[in-house]
């Protein structure tokens, strides 16, 4: 990586940091260190002064999701997945949802970063009027001894039995080390 790839991304954590003014103090902190570090020629400890940035940023801002969409298959990993063409699905077909959260916390075992995120989703019609849902139908564990920012989920619903028609499926996560939660809603139809 060469000095200038490094003032980019400082300079892209300097633009996140304005954005949110709040979040300011550290994550620029690590950027201008960052930046020094890449101009000394550091580049190894210039990268983990832009993690700094990043897990400063990441902490602050609230669960969210990069990708929330539905898959032709079982994804095999963060961003190895492939899309779906549709969200039209035959009678007792399985619902393939692949997803990548933001800004859940870590606790911690020992040296050990966990990741625990715990699902409830919520079936209703395009008009908002609820069919069905279920509390901690799942939940979301990595254990890792780096604070993994690629984190991906994946759920497959079966929702044999729904008759044909258009719905909406809402899934919530819940983050158990932070108390954040964030939701991201797929429209569906079931065909005859």
């Amino acid at each position: 990586m060469n000095f200038k790839t490094l003032q980019g991304l400082a300079l892209a954590a300097g633009l996140c940091i304005n954005a949110h003014s709040a979040m300011a103090g550290a994550a620029a902190d690590a950027a201008v260190k960052a930046e020094a570090l890449a101009g000394e020629g550091k580049t190894a400890e210039a990268m983990a002064a832009i993690e700094e940035a990043k897990q400063s940023i990441w902490q602050a801002v609230p669960m969210s999701f990069g990708k929330a969409l539905f898959v032709a298959a079982d994804p095999q990993g963060f961003g190895i997945y492939d899309i779906r063409d549709t969200s039209s699905f035959k009678p007792g077909e399985p619902l393939v949802v692949y997803f990548e959260p933001m800004g859940y916390g870590y606790g911690k075992d020992g040296d050990i970063n966990v990741i625990d995120l715990g699902l409830d989703f919520e079936i209703t019609t395009p008009e908002g009027q609820s069919l069905h849902k279920k509390e901690e139908f799942a939940h979301l564990k990595l254990r890792s001894r780096f604070p993994n920012k690629e984190f991906m989920g994946k759920i497959t619903y079966d929702f044999t039995g729904l008759q044909a028609g258009d719905y909406v499926v809402t899934t919530t996560v819940k983050d158990v080390n932070n108390g954040k939660s964030g939701a991201f809603s797929l429209p569906f139809k079931i065909l005859q």
